[in-house]
């Protein structure tokens, strides 16, 4: 079952006796157990039919009793495990005795019982555990969102607060936020807090303007890295080194640097080609594997550039990263030689 299955299925009103959550994106998580609670245990019979326990210092024995307690004066229990830990080698979490004990009982749980686990990470899916969870349960992993869902999402939230976002300046939000970068570690629960200090800010108003998510955007390497390389085409060498300087100042490791300018202007180089060989832009999406308008800015940006400058842009970032690993030359000077040269 993955996500869309399951707030589908939550929508026809139809809750499962057994659940494992797990996955990045702990917000949704929380919406999920949420959406549960919500519709199993009204809010004045949790005292009686909701137990709450912490994976940490969870045990097979008082999970199992909690399942085998009968609801009071309510259709179903509810058993929420936060954050359980399945690793035998952890210091904390179940024990190889607490995993068997758990296997033998799910499939003998009640229809009065509800269960839910969730888990930081991937549980390891060969152990039999998960082999049986996966066969008398539901296990959705809530991973990052694909464009669409999160341009969905994102509406929503805004909607939350009363405010109303043009698609533009939606997909300028997102672009913004750096969510969809491949090598990001941007999860929802960053997203929100954005969204909600964009709500604030347009207090007064219903409708959010492009200038109001460019004014609390928050900085993220993606942007800067594409700012950067902006600035390199446009022979812009003060906002080049202002902006290195800025990423310093920020704390970003100068190796990360270097991979992402390097990997923006391999990017670029394949943005080029696929261009000039007539690939429409949702054609270079694909074969790039970034969203629409990720692949629209690659398009563009890959016009201040020659074939020959991206393939010498290529090539000094690789001599760049041996001088810095070799000890030759400090890396922040190595980088800041690098923009300079290019």
């Amino acid at each position: 079952m993955d996500m869309t299955q399951l707030f589908n299925s939550l929508k026809r009103g139809e809750v499962g006796r057994l659940y494992l959550f797990y996955g990045p994106e702990d917000l949704l998580i929380r919406e999920a157990v949420g959406r549960i609670k919500e519709m199993l245990i009204p809010a004045s019979m949790e005292q009686l039919n909701l137990t709450v326990i912490d994976g940490n210092a969870a045990t097979a024995d008082s999970i199992i009793n909690a399942c085998e307690t009968l609801p009071f004066m309510n259709e179903r229990r509810l058993i929420i495990v936060n954050n359980a830990v399945f690793s035998p080698s952890a210091r904390k979490g179940f024990t190889k005795e607490d995993t068997e004990k758990l296997q033998n009982s799910f499939g003998s749980l009640s229809g009065h019982t509800c269960l839910v686990i969730t888990t930081k990470g991937s549980p390891d899916m060969r152990t039999k555990l998960m082999k049986t969870f996966k066969a008398v349960g539901n296990m959705v992993e809530f991973g990052k969102l694909k464009p669409q869902a999160l341009e969905k999402w994102v509406a929503k939230r805004f909607a939350g607060f009363g405010k109303r976002i043009s698609p533009a300046v939606l997909k300028r939000f997102i672009e913004l936020m750096g969510y969809l970068g491949r090598d990001s570690d941007k999860t929802l629960e960053g997203v929100a807090n954005e969204i909600e200090k964009v709500a604030e800010y347009c207090k007064g108003r219903d409708v959010i303007k492009k200038e109001d998510v460019e004014t609390l955007a928050p900085e993220n390497l993606d942007t800067n890295i594409f700012k950067l390389v902006d600035s390199i085409g446009g022979k812009d060498i003060s906002k080049a080194v202002r902006l290195l300087e800025d990423m310093k100042r920020s704390g970003e490791p100068p190796v990360r640097v270097l991979f992402m300018v390097a990997r923006q202007f391999r990017l670029l180089l394949q943005a080029s080609y696929f261009k000039e060989t007539g690939y429409s832009g949702r054609a270079v999406a694909s074969k790039l594997q970034v969203p629409p308008f990720v692949a629209g800015s690659l398009i563009r940006q890959s016009g201040n550039f020659t074939r020959e400058a991206l393939k010498k842009a290529l090539k000094e970032c690789g001599e760049a990263d041996v001088r810095i690993k070799s000890g030759r030359i400090e890396p922040w000077i190595a980088l800041e030689l690098l923009i300079a040269g290019l």
